[in-house]
């Protein structure tokens, strides 16, 4: 899959994110968290053979993203106000770089099935003109993928709510765009979000090895 690159959309892991979570918890380690998400999301990305990039913001954050990435990568600072702007700058960067299938995936999914990113690119493979969604529990959704650049998909869609996926679904028919959906997964963004995570690597998940470490660390310390 040399014409397809998976890249990560994601933030350094000292810059704020996950407040609400992370007040929930009643931690002060909130960097160590996103520390352990982005890790063990990038060990999902490793096992999948593809071209790789990081999507990272701020801009003068890629020496922490590099030092984090266990792989080869093309590393590119994300552009643009809203997380729109900036997710539909990335997808024009890698296409403008000759990947011919781009799957752009979110940094908070450490049980994430590597299955699904490649399911993704196999049905970009086939289905050149269609757009892949992966839905998210919440409404969201956590990876897109695509061989065209459409910026309608970008523009009026409320992020963060949890119209997200609707709103791409509308926009998309809107265009006369099919869409394929693979299987509904979670991102991290709750408590129980984190229970599952554990309740998962307690079953044997090979997932989500540093969200778990970090999280029995966390609780001894609270």
């Amino acid at each position: 899959m040399m014409d397809a690159v998976v890249a990560v959309v994601t933030r350094a892991p000292s810059s704020q994110g996950k407040s609400r979570l992370i007040e929930q918890l009643q931690t002060t380690d909130g960097a160590g968290l996103r520390t352990a998400l982005l890790r063990d999301t990038l060990a999902v990305v490793s096992a999948i053979e593809a071209n790789k990039a990081l999507l990272y913001t701020p801009s003068d954050a890629a020496a922490e993203i590099e030092r984090l990435t266990p792989f080869d990568a093309l590393f590119l600072a994300q552009r643009g106000a809203t997380l729109g702007e900036r997710m539909l700058n990335g997808a024009r960067d890698l296409l403008a770089r000759g990947f011919e299938r781009v799957v752009l995936v979110g940094a908070d999914l450490p049980t994430l099935p590597a299955t699904y990113v490649v399911d993704a690119l196999e049905r970009l493979a086939r289905s050149p003109e269609s757009l892949v969604l992966g839905p998210a529990e919440d409404g969201g959704y956590y990876l897109i993928g695509m061989t065209r650049l459409h910026p309608e998909l970008f523009d009026g869609v409320p992020w963060g709510t949890a119209n997200v996926l609707r709103r791409t679904q509308e926009i998309a028919a809107a265009i006369r765009l099919s869409v394929e959906l693979l299987p509904m997964w979670y991102d991290v963004d709750h408590p129980s979000d984190l229970q599952r995570v554990l309740h998962r690597r307690a079953e044997g998940d090979p997932g989500g090895r540093h969200t778990c470490a970090w999280l029995r660390k966390a609780l001894r310390a609270i």
